[in-house]
Formats: structure tokens, sequence, C-alpha cells
């Protein structure tokens, strides 16, 4: 069941997620479209931090993405394209609306280029 509550000028969309076999409601934030771009643990990518995150956290595909901490929390679980990353890195080139996607593989990186996507941040 969807529901959609109106606070000032935002709309905020309750959703209901099976966890363990319990129902989790969590509020999807939206943030607007986002610059996407993605890095490796290479010298050339990662500024030579490897698999070293901001927050300490050690980079993992499919979950480590680097943010704009002015704009989202570290810590904070980011929905892009229904998948849900947590924002754990930053870098000197990520600022504002830009998002960098961590990847194993820098032949993945080069191909996902530059993108623009409509992101969400996920509260429970």
């Amino acid at each position: 069941m969807k529901k959609f509550i109106i606070a000032g000028f935002m709309a905020i969309l309750l959703l209901t997620i099976p966890k363990d076999a319990t129902a989790v409601t969590y509020e999807k934030i939206p943030m607007g479209e986002f610059k996407l771009t993605a890095y490796c643990p290479c010298c050339d990518c990662s500024e030579g931090y490897n698999y070293n995150t901001y927050t300490g956290t050690r980079a993992e595909e499919g979950r480590t993405i680097a943010v704009d901490p002015d704009i989202i929390n570290f810590g904070s679980k980011v929905m892009i394209d229904g998948h849900i990353y947590t924002a754990e890195d930053c870098g000197g080139a990520v600022s504002g609306d830009h998002i960098d996607i961590f990847m194993e593989d820098h032949d993945y990186v080069d191909e996902f280029g530059v993108q623009y996507k409509e992101v969400w941040v996920i509260r429970e």
C-alpha cells in the first residue's frame, strides 16, 4: 500500500517492504536528479585510497557510494534505479548533486560513464 504525505512542497512516499518476514515502513524522500559517475580501487579513481572509505569502511561494489556530505549525510541509505546503496565515501570531484558509485573493475567504470538519474534517500 502506498501513501503520500505532503510536507511543505515535498511529497514523501511511504513504502512497506518485507524484511526478514516482517513488514518495515520506509520513507522514500526525493532528492532530485543527480549526476552519477563511478570509481574503482585503482590509483587513478581512488586517489590512492584503494578500498578505504572516508567513513572507515571497506568499499564494496553494490553498497558503497561517494557523496557530498553537505547534501547527503554519511550512513544514509540512497536509492538509485531501485537499488539501495550506503553513503560511505566522499571524493575531491564529488560535490553538490553528484554521486560516485564504487565498482570493482575499471572497465565497468569506463563503461558506466556519466549518467543522470533520480535519487531518493531511504529512512526507516
